[in-house]
């Protein structure tokens, strides 16, 4: 039972973070390198909010998202924007790496080298599951990340800035053409993807610590799950991270610890070189088709 919720719980993260990755990439076609040190940044935000200025753990977290917000806009703004036709201009590679790195030497300089050790929700409780101690924080990221892709999913089939994201995806010179402002719906949609990266981030700090060195250690992972899943499937990115986090627990059970993330990385290039759009574009999911999903 302990492994079966560890595997969740991480898995449940890296299906966020997969998420935010997805929402970018759907509407732009483009992979946000900088997603890691965005993640980061929103883990160590939290961290000293909630260890300098002593807030609860609520109140971090929400200013920690505001201020991955306004970055994530800025991001875009001096990243992206300028850049014109991204399909024709590969300029955000370079764009979105040079921010990332920017982040990760502030963030060094701003918190330090050293590891810190994150609180965890409800000061570590643990509850009697089965026979076994199971954290209350663990259990938390499992439900947070559920009501997230779900309300996500919602908010994409139910209302107008959804089906305006859709459109963009589907056919963006199309939705200019009419009225919709594509730059805008993008601008918001990295702005989301900065929302879920804070959350993600500061929900997975407490099980790896917070530093700047996140944005390998967790931001690696983020982009493994979504390239498992499906780049721009949103249901994919769950998929995706879930599965991630079930072949890190097994690794952990059968080889040292320092080749779990070799076996984890194996199964990315596995799939990627199988399935190139993911685990969803196989047959099994499509009868035949590979189409994948748009948003």
């Amino acid at each position: 039972m302990q492994e079966i919720i560890t595997a969740l719980s991480n898995g449940s993260i890296y299906a966020l973070m997969a998420l935010a990755i997805g929402i970018i990439y759907s509407t732009t076609q483009i992979i946000n390198f900088a997603h890691g040190s965005v993640i980061m940044i929103g883990a160590m935000t939290s961290y000293w909010l909630l260890s300098i200025f002593h807030m609860n753990y609520i109140t971090a977290i929400i200013l920690a998202v505001i201020i991955n917000i306004v970055l994530s806009i800025v991001i875009y703004k001096v990243s992206v924007e300028k850049l014109g036709d991204l399909t024709q201009n590969s300029g955000w590679i370079v764009t979105l790496f040079g921010a990332g790195i920017i982040l990760d030497n502030t963030a060094r300089m701003l918190f330090g080298t050293e590891p810190k050790a994150y609180p965890f929700l409800f000061d570590g409780k643990v509850i009697p599951i089965f026979g076994t101690k199971i954290m209350v924080h663990e259990i938390m990221m499992i439900l947070v990340a559920v009501l997230i892709g779900a309300l996500y999913q919602i908010v994409m089939q139910k209302t107008n800035f959804g089906r305006a994201v859709r459109a963009v995806s589907f056919r963006p010179d199309t939705a200019r053409i009419m009225g919709i402002r594509s730059n805008r719906i993008v601008l918001m949609c990295f702005a989301i993807s900065g929302a879920v990266a804070a959350i993600s981030g500061a929900l997975i700090a407490p099980i790896t610590f917070a530093s700047y060195t996140m944005t390998y250690s967790v931001g690696i992972k983020a982009f493994a799950a979504a390239l498992i899943g499906g780049l721009g499937n949103t249901r994919g990115a769950f998929v995706g991270g879930l599965l991630l986090g079930l072949i890190e627990e097994i690794a952990n059970m059968i080889v040292p610890g320092g080749f779990v993330d070799s076996i984890s990385f194996l199964i990315m290039i596995i799939v990627i070189i199988v399935l190139p759009g993911g685990i969803l574009s196989a047959k099994l999911f499509n009868k035949g088709e590979l189409n994948a999903e748009k948003i």
